[in-house]
């Protein structure tokens, strides 16, 4: 695995739960490993608030690497 990899989490632990990401989310990592984990940034949507200002739903959060897989490129 390596930065910009797109993921999927395919063990469930409370602390993802509690960050919001579940079993079968998708995302791409940000960053190298460190300490056996990596820091997903799980897909979201992108919407405009009523003030005009762009927002977004993604969700990023520190995975261990033993629970994540790679998605082939042609996925």
């Amino acid at each position: 695995m390596k930065e910009l990899d797109r993921v999927e989490l395919i063990k469930e632990r409370a602390e993802y739960r509690e960050a919001g990401v579940e079993v079968g989310d998708k995302g791409t990592i940000m960053g190298e490993e460190r300490n056996g984990y990596v820091l997903v940034y799980f897909d979201g949507e992108i919407y405009q608030d009523k003030d005009g200002v762009y927002c977004t739903t993604e969700k990023d959060v520190g995975v261990r690497v033993e629970d994540l897989k790679v998605i082939p490129d042609n996925e």
